[in-house]
């Protein structure tokens, strides 16, 4: 009987054990399916997945991962390998910090190529939300960036067309004027014609040579006095200077402006450009009219407007008019426009214009305050 008992109990706990065991293959076979399932996922994914412990250490990195940085069997290697210190940097801040970054910029080589990646680093959280490493998602955007630089590439070789186009034309007229007086005047026995003949050939190549120096100018941009400047004062200064002109043409000028306003900047190529703004405007308004000046002071600049209610700007001339020699005018070189705001861009600022056809324009000049 004891025997008896004695088997039975043994052959209970065998099917015990044999159970329990069967069950432990069988959760294992469905944890390395789930693993298996999980890192199909993964692989399929069309970003670069990569996760680290909190030594940065790489603890798994996805097939598309792999093949963006350039590396394999990178499981175990330190972070600090495939990305520069910036981004190590981040890194650390998010384990810190618990807060993801996203969009962040950055340059690899790989194969003496070089790649430009965007990444999103975010926080891995246990059940208790403490930190159990870092989750990467990289982006390859090299494709887009080589498609935006043959882009730049086409628009610069266009502006350049653009640009010959315009020398030709404004060197062209004052040429052929020249020369049209020049077989005039070889003809010429009356003094008096010949003495006006010449004036005009002195004229048109002054403005030839105008053409030139405001080109000149626009290329090769002379280097700035930088200064202190009070706004208030330099708008006083140049509301001096075009006044009159102004007032001929019965127009109305109103200030609004702050006085105590400073930037560093070259005083006198900032006054270029805020004449250049109002004749702009003046000359946009045949019949009399009226221009607004006001500024306003933000975080970290001051911004200076210049509206009119002149005829404004076409719609589709808005996007060209920073362009060298685009003009409306019968008389104009277009380089106006360029030149302050290659001036307003070497003062770290920058110039933005909108415009309704037959209601007005407004200008808003952006410059860093004085620190």
């Amino acid at each position: 009987m004891l025997f008896l008992s004695i088997g039975f109990i043994t052959g209970w706990l065998v099917e015990g054990d044999y159970r329990k065991q069967k069950l432990l293959e069988n959760n294992i076979v469905e944890i390395t399916k789930l693993q298996n399932y999980t890192r199909n996922i993964v692989d399929s994914i069309d970003s670069g997945v990569l996760a680290v412990d909190t030594n940065l250490v790489i603890t798994a990195l996805n097939r598309e991962g792999e093949k963006i940085l350039g590396v394999q069997d990178a499981i175990g290697v330190n972070a600090s390998s495939v990305f520069d210190y910036s981004i190590v940097d981040i890194l650390n801040q998010t384990k810190l910090q618990k807060f993801k970054y996203t969009d962040i910029k950055t340059v690899i080589k790989v194969d003496d190529e070089e790649k430009y990646l965007k990444l999103t680093v975010s926080p891995l959280l246990n059940i208790l939300n403490k930190i159990q490493g870092l989750v990467i998602v990289i982006e390859d955007y090299s494709n887009e960036k080589y498609l935006e630089a043959q882009t730049a590439r086409a628009d610069r070789l266009s502006a350049v067309g653009e640009l010959a186009s315009g020398i030709a034309h404004e060197i062209r007229n004052p040429m052929g004027i020249i020369k049209t007086i020049s077989q005039t005047l070889q003809k010429e026995e009356d003094q008096e014609s010949m003495v006006e003949g010449l004036g005009i050939i002195v004229k048109e190549v002054d403005r030839a040579n105008k053409v030139i120096q405001t080109l000149l100018n626009f290329a090769r941009p002379d280097v700035n006095i930088v200064e202190k400047v009070n706004t208030g004062a330099l708008i006083d200064e140049v509301l001096i200077i075009i006044n009159k002109y102004a007032i001929n043409k019965k127009i109305e000028i109103f200030c609004d402006i702050g006085r105590e306003i400073v930037i560093m900047g070259d005083k006198e190529k900032l006054k270029q450009v805020f004449i250049n703004i109002l004749l702009n405007s003046i000359q946009s308004m045949e019949n009399g009219g009226k221009i607004w000046i006001s500024t306003e002071v933000g975080d970290l600049g001051v911004s200076i407007s210049f509206r009119d209610n002149g005829t404004g700007i076409e719609k589709e001339d808005l996007s060209k008019i920073f362009n060298p020699f685009f003009t409306t005018k019968e008389d104009g070189t277009g380089l106006g426009l360029s030149v302050s705001n290659r001036i307003i861009q070497d003062h770290n600022g920058y110039i933005t214009i909108d415009s309704v056809v037959n209601e007005g324009t407004i200008v808003v000049i952006y410059l860093p305050l004085y620190e």
